[in-house]
């Protein structure tokens, strides 16, 4: 992609209203099939009673090897009020492989301000590339998730280090949450998504669950799915957490069914 014209990219754009940010995405994704249904928190009653500040879409789209998950951020409001709204965060995640999703990807962010000061500083640290710009009050960020892929094996001893709190019938929900950032970030391969996979397999883990959705280890959707079916009514934020990843579950299988 050519980089924005200098004049242009460092112009201040208004703030993007929340129907200019989804008709944004419509435009720069025009095409492309969407592998899951979209989720749009307002929408659907079930998640009336999570609560917070903001309201949430997601989509996913898919094409080659990859996935594009984009969600977009606004204020609740009154009823009716999406016309009017500001978006305040239109964000995509970029997983697997496809030049095709990167290139929409990233017109999401042309014509806009650059704007890293807006990333946390402790994402900064997280190795995922990213690009970050503001239109006014809107930011909108394009994350590269492949860029933070191991690219080798661990010895024999520190991987059965890392694992043993993932294979212990004993482990804390707090230490398998941890082993799994440890182990996943240190090595991705089929020994560590079998880990994962047996372990998901015996106990709940959304830590583990939001990894193997990650690397498209859909054979883990049973598991996620037997998870939200066991969930007690009114925890609402597991099943938004949940749902969505269900999402991008059913999202990667589509790329294995024919057009």
């Amino acid at each position: 992609m050519e980089e924005p014209d200098g004049a242009f990219y460092n112009a201040r754009p208004s703030a993007m209203r929340l129907q200019e940010a989804q008709k944004l995405l419509d435009r720069c994704f025009t095409g492309t099939r969407e592998g899951a249904p979209r989720l749009h928190e307002p929408s659907d009653p079930r998640f009336s009673g999570r609560g917070g500040a903001v309201w949430l879409e997601y989509r996913w789209y898919v094409r080659e090897r990859g996935m594009a998950e984009v969600f977009l951020k606004w204020d609740r409001g009154a009823s009716g009020a999406e016309k009017t709204v500001e978006a305040t965060v239109l964000r995509t995640h970029l997983l697997g492989q496809s030049p095709m999703l990167s290139q929409r990807a990233l017109r999401t962010v042309e014509g806009g301000t650059p704007a890293p000061e807006r990333i946390l500083d402790v994402l900064r640290g997280d190795g995922i590339r990213r690009e970050c710009v503001a239109k006014g009050r809107t930011t909108i960020t394009v994350e590269h998730w492949e860029s933070t892929r191991p690219t080798a094996l661990l010895d024999e001893a520190k991987f059965v280090e890392l694992a043993a709190p993932l294979e212990a019938e004993d482990s804390t929900p707090e230490s398998r949450h941890e082993a799994v950032q440890r182990l996943s970030a240190a090595e991705r391969s089929p020994r560590v998504v079998d880990v994962l996979l047996r372990m998901v397999a015996r106990k709940p883990s959304l830590m583990a669950l939001r990894i193997l959705s990650e690397w498209g280890e859909v054979k883990a959707r049973e598991y996620l799915q037997r998870d939200l079916a066991a969930l007690t009514p009114g925890n609402v934020a597991d099943l938004w957490a949940l749902t969505a990843l269900d999402r991008r579950f059913e999202a990667w299988e589509a790329l294995a069914r024919p057009v």
